[in-house]
Order: structure tokens, then sequence, then C-alpha cells
């Protein structure tokens, strides 16, 4: 039950088209109505993202949370009508109190339960997880986040940098572990199962783990498969 690709930072180039037909192919459609949710961005949606699936062939459509017209019964009509679901970077603090106002956080739930397939980068990652490390605190600081709960971690993007490193210095104040997804990985949770997607691009990139049960000691996944086996 349930497909989420949490992505680091996204994918380019060849691996985009590859990453793209790999989603609209874990829908079991052909042509799978594609919806995009740019909370995180204050709804300023992903132009790139949205044009994209189009020209593969979806039906693409967007819910704006914050417009004045909203109600929950367009939000529940048009995520029950999605098969895949994608969440952009931005703001994860905004997007994880807007989901909870508007009532959108249900539904995203239950379509987890009916096994649509919900996918994004940074922030776009983090909501899916039960907390996410974000620079959205006051003068850009960052803050722990609690966001969607569907993966019982703690979630870190864009790892590779000495900036989201800062992540080093707070994974042993919260309770939970966190897997920290570097630029162009994406952790996958497939039916019941996670594994972890490498891009051509970037062919060393690392996905890391750092164990709260384990003293925060951080482990890297694709030296360690066995910790991916027991999540």
């Amino acid at each position: 039950m349930g497909k989420i690709i949490a992505v680091g930072g996204g994918f380019g180039g060849d691996a985009e088209a590859k990453f793209a037909r790999y989603v609209m192919e874990l829908t079991g459609k052909s042509a799978p109505n594609y919806l995009q949710i740019p909370t995180t961005g204050y709804d300023f949606a992903d132009g790139h993202s949205f044009a994209y699936y189009c020209k593969m062939g979806c039906s693409v459509d967007m819910l704006y949370l914050t417009h004045a017209y909203m109600t929950e019964e367009i939000i529940a009509q048009k995520i029950r009508n999605a098969d895949m679901i994608y969440v952009p970077g931005g703001n994860l603090k905004f997007v994880a109190d807007t989901w909870r106002k508007t009532g959108a956080d249900k539904y995203l739930k239950e379509a987890f339960e009916q096994d649509k397939v919900l996918f994004g980068s940074s922030s776009g990652s983090m909501c899916w997880f039960k907390q996410g490390f974000d620079d959205c605190g006051p003068e850009d600081a960052f803050m722990f986040v609690d966001a969607l709960g569907l993966i019982p971690y703690n979630n870190v993007p864009h790892y590779e940098s000495e900036f989201w490193q800062t992540f080093n210095g707070y994974a042993d104040k919260t309770p939970l572990s966190s897997i920290c997804c570097e630029n162009e990985t994406a952790l996958q949770y497939i039916d019941g199962k996670y594994s972890l997607m490498i891009s051509s691009n970037r062919p060393d990139a690392r996905v890391w783990f750092f164990d709260a049960e384990d003293g925060y000691k951080r482990y890297d996944l694709r030296q360690r498969p066995d910790i991916l086996e027991r999540l």
C-alpha cells in the first residue's frame, strides 16, 4: 500500500525523462492524471514540471489551496481524480500549515491509501515524511517541521551541500532517525518496501541515514542495504 518518491534535488537531462516515464508507469496507466500542488511555493506553480508531464501525455491539473474560491469539495475532487501528485520545492512550514488548515492533509493520506503516486523534490520531498528539516524559520533559520507523516522519519534534501549539512549539528535534536538525500537521488517507498534511486548524472551520489537507535551515527545507505531492508 502506498507509493512515494522523495527526491533530494531534481533529476536533470536524460535522467529527467527516465524519471518521468517511471513515475507514470507506477500509476499503471498510459495517460495518467497529473496533479501539481504548489503550496510550498505559496501557490507559485512549477511550470516546467507541469508542461513536461503534459508533453508526456498526461492530463494535467493544479490545486491552488490559497485561492479564495477554494473549498474542501474542490480539494477532495482534484486529489481523488489524480493518479500522480507532485509537490515542488519551497517552504515546508507553510505547506504543512496550509494542508492542515484546508483539510488537504486528510485527502492526501487517502490518496496514499488508494495507491496513488506521491512525489516531489526538496520541500516537496520532506512533506511526505513525519518531519522535515527546512530553512523556513525566522530569517531563513533551519527548523524541524511536522509534516504529513506517511514515512515515519525526518528528511533532509540537497545534502551534498555544506549549507544543508548544517543538519549534522541538529541530528540528535529530534527523536526520529533521519534520511538525507543528495541532489539527483531519491528514497522510494513502494508497496511497503524502501529503495534508492540514483541519477546517471551523479553516479557517486549518496543517501544517508542518521540512526536514532545507534547514537545518531551516520550510515551511507548505498553501502548498507541491510538498513533499508529493516526500515
